[in-house]
């Protein structure tokens, strides 16, 4: 019970951290595949506690994101690069095959591409709607969540390119519930809407879409590379690279245990 409660925490705080993925953490905690084939088929109950911590989390994360990040950058965004790190080549050697196709590498290598140059690109951002209206929230609440399924997007990243994030951030700071329920309305559509066409194309083509996630977990890393390398930074991203060795430690004992 505690344990499925700590899980959605982690995954809380991915959400509301600019850089990291929800995607990728469900990813490095071993049920990914099977999350987005229950979502899909709407078997909601087994995650009932991973939501309790999700809530949990995001909510810690929501009051505190600025004053993590303006007191211990270097220390958080190290560890969140460590992790995404080590948790790339298990996802690649999880859904291997013993003849290697081309066709899975030039995925991995467009994923990567997409998210370095595209996704991570700290200066490209627009405005859709007028900031800060019920649309906007509605809109951002659906991309947000669609992405956050797909490892390597960051939904707070999405938020920040549609010039939403620090709305959203007020939002929950100060409890406006009208902007909140579009905003939740909109996650609730995206979320299932991408689980089912994930879940779909997975069993279809795992090779394919173990490396394309693969890829774009790596290029991820864009965001939180500092300009400056330091002791203190190579140390955290060793640290958060064992912890996601430690985590999935059970998970690679079998071909496909990652992705279940």
């Amino acid at each position: 019970m505690l344990f499925k409660i700590m899980q959605g925490m982690f995954i809380g705080l991915a959400l509301v951290l600019p850089g990291l993925s929800g995607g990728t953490v469900i990813l490095i905690l071993g049920f990914y595949r099977r999350f987005l084939e229950d979502i899909a088929s709407f078997n909601f109950k087994p995650y009932f506690l991973l939501a309790v911590g999700i809530i949990i989390g995001g909510l810690f994360g929501v009051y505190t994101i600025s004053f993590l990040l303006e007191h211990f950058s270097v220390v958080i965004m190290s560890f969140l690069l460590g992790m995404l790190l080590a948790s790339a080549p298990m996802v690649i050697n999880s859904r291997g095959s013993k003849a290697l196709r081309p066709q899975p590498i030039v995925l991995g290598i467009l994923g990567f591409l997409l998210t370095w140059f595209y996704i991570c690109e700290p200066a490209r951002s627009f405005t859709v709607l007028p900031p800060g209206g019920f649309l906007h929230f509605f809109l951002g609440g659906t991309l947000a969540s669609a992405t956050m399924l797909l490892p390597g997007v960051s939904g707070s990243a999405v938020l920040i390119i549609l010039n939403l994030y620090d709305e959203v951030i007020f939002a929950f700071s100060n409890w406006e519930i009208f902007k909140l329920a579009f905003f939740l309305a909109g996650f609730v559509v995206g979320i299932l809407l991408l689980a089912r066409l994930l879940s779909a194309i997975y069993r279809r083509y795992p090779a394919e879409v173990s490396f394309l996630l693969a890829g774009m977990i790596v290029g991820s890393t864009r965001s939180l590379l500092p300009e400056q390398l330091s002791v203190t930074f190579l140390v955290f991203a060793l640290l958060g690279a064992f912890a996601v060795l430690y985590l999935t430690r059970k998970h690679i004992t079998a071909p496909g245990r990652l992705l279940p």
